[in-house]
């Protein structure tokens, strides 16, 4: 009885030990990179008057195809959409969020950006959220 007491807690404890080793996944190279997306802010003024922002983006980890982006402005909801139409970007490529001769009306707090596309080399499609804090 003396030796089942003192086995019992080393099985318990060497089963749930493989029992956890099996459950780990590792990261292989067959696991889809969620890209990545950063955004930068630069103030412009405005023909109209006052300050604007134009955002720039890249995507720092994949070469993507956008189909669009998705910007909430903290203020004034509803979202805007910038259409991209297929355009492809290798990765740190940096790409406007507006047309060269647009902006937005500068409003401070956190920006919103759903970046919609599919990853160039297989073709997943993606939808990633990134926020800007603006001041």
């Amino acid at each position: 009885m003396k030796k089942f007491t003192t086995l019992l807690p080393i099985g318990i404890l060497l089963l749930s030990i493989a029992i956890l080793f099996t459950n780990c996944k590792e990261k292989t190279d067959d696991d889809p990179v969620v890209p990545a997306f950063s955004v930068t802010a630069t103030t412009v003024w405005l023909q109209g008057g006052g300050d604007g922002l134009q955002f720039d983006a890249k995507c720092t980890n994949d070469n993507v195809t956008m189909t669009k982006v998705e910007i909430l402005d903290p203020v004034q909801p509803p979202a805007v959409t910038y259409n991209f139409n297929g355009a492809a970007f290798v990765k740190n490529e940096v790409f406007g969020l507006q047309s060269s001769q647009e902006a937005y009306y500068k409003n401070t707090g956190t920006w919103s950006f759903t970046f919609i596309g599919t990853r160039t080399g297989d073709g997943t499609n993606f939808s990633v959220l990134t926020t800007l804090a603006v001041q």
